[in-house]
C-alpha cells in the first residue's frame, strides 16, 4: 500500500472523528435511523458523514495500524527506562517492548536490578480480561527469585485499586490462563485465595506503580488495549 493512500484513509477518519464523540455520533444515527425507509437512511447516513469512504477508510487504517498497541508499549517502555534506571543498573536481557508472550523473556524488562511488567490499557469499565491479565503478571513478579525488585507499571489508579481489593479469586483470574493455573499452584497453593490477599501477602514485596505519575505523556492518550 502507497503512504499516500494510508495518509489519506488517517486524514478521512481523523476529518470524521473531528466531528464530536464516536460513542455520541453512533447513538444518534441510531435513533434518527428509526423509521427511515432505504433513501432516508441514505441521507441520515450522508449527514453524519458515514458511507463507503470512511468503511474503507476505516478498513484501511485498522488494516496498516493494527499493531499500534506494539507501538504504545514500545514507547512507554523506551521513554521510561532514562528515568527510571539508576546508578550502575544496565539491561540484562532483551527487553519485551511489543505487547506479548515470549517464554524467553519472562519479562517486559530485566535489569541487573529488577524485573518488570507492563500494562498500557485505560481500564474503562468493562475490564474482565484486563483484571485477568494484570492479576497474571502479578503472580509471575511474585514468584520471581532472583533477588531482583519485581515491580508492575500500570495506568491509572483502577488496576492498583483492582489488585488491592478484589474479592474475587486466583481461579477466577486465572481461569483464561491454564498454565499460570498451573503456576500458582504450584508456587502459591490453592486458587480459592482471594486477589487483594494475594497482593497483600504473597505479592505484598511487588511494587505496583502507576505509570501517569512517570510518563505525562501516557495522560494525553486512551489506549484501550495492550
Amino acid at each position: 500500500m502507497e503512504q499516500s493512500e494510508l495518509g489519506s484513509a488517517v486524514a478521512r477518519l481523523a476529518a470524521f472523528l473531528a466531528h464530536g464523540p464516536l460513542t455520541a455520533t453512533i447513538a444518534e444515527l441510531e435513533h434518527q435511523l428509526v423509521g427511515l425507509d432505504a433513501a432516508g437512511v441514505t441521507a441520515a447516513s450522508n449527514a453524519k458523514g458515514v458511507d463507503g469512504d470512511l468503511l474503507r477508510s476505516a478498513l484501511i487504517a485498522r488494516s496498516e495500524l493494527g499493531r499500534v498497541s506494539d507501538l504504545i508499549h514500545a514507547a512507554a517502555i523506551v521513554v521510561l527506562l532514562p528515568r527510571l534506571l539508576g546508578e550502575d543498573e544496565v539491561v540484562t536481557n532483551r527487553p519485551s517492548l511489543a505487547a506479548g508472550n515470549d517464554p524467553t523473556r519472562p519479562f517486559d524488562l530485566e535489569t541487573n536490578l529488577r524485573v518488570a511488567e507492563f500494562k498500557l490499557s485505560q481500564w474503562a469499565g468493562a475490564d474482565a480480561m484486563r483484571k485477568r491479565q494484570v492479576f497474571k503478571d502479578l503472580v509471575h513478579l511474585a514468584a520471581d527469585r532472583s533477588g531482583r525488585r519485581p515491580e508492575l507499571f500500570v495506568v491509572g489508579q483502577a488496576p492498583i485499586d483492582f489488585l488491592r481489593r478484589s474479592r474475587s479469586n486466583a481461579a477466577w483470574a486465572l481461569d483464561r490462563f491454564p498454565a499460570t493455573r498451573q503456576f500458582f499452584v504450584e508456587h502459591f497453593g490453592p486458587l480459592e485465595v482471594r486477589i487483594a490477599d494475594f497482593t497483600a501477602g504473597p505479592a505484598a514485596h511487588v511494587k505496583i506503580m502507576d505509570l501517569n505519575a512517570s510518563i505525562p505523556e501516557i495522560g494525553t492518550g486512551t489506549s484501550k488495549t495492550d
